[in-house]
């Protein structure tokens, strides 16, 4: 909801950061599938950011992993 990009459960400094780890994950030669898992109290800005980073990397298969109403 802060506007913060984690990398699994690392919380990432910057954007530059994530910029770096989606180039890495390119550079090992399969094509990664990106998961994004955002709070519930996201602004879509964010969430925007990190799609864009993707589509910058090359990255085209990009997912969104939701949770159930009710749970927390």
């Amino acid at each position: 909801a802060a506007g913060a990009t984690y990398w699994f459960d690392a919380k990432l400094p910057n954007h530059a950061a994530l910029q770096e780890r989606l180039a890495k994950a390119v550079a090992g030669g399969t094509m990664p599938e990106i998961h994004i898992r955002g709070d519930a109290a996201s602004n879509y800005q964010a969430v925007a950011r990190v799609v864009l980073a993707c589509q910058q990397a090359g990255i085209t298969r990009i997912g969104f992993i939701t949770e159930p109403p009710g749970r927390p």
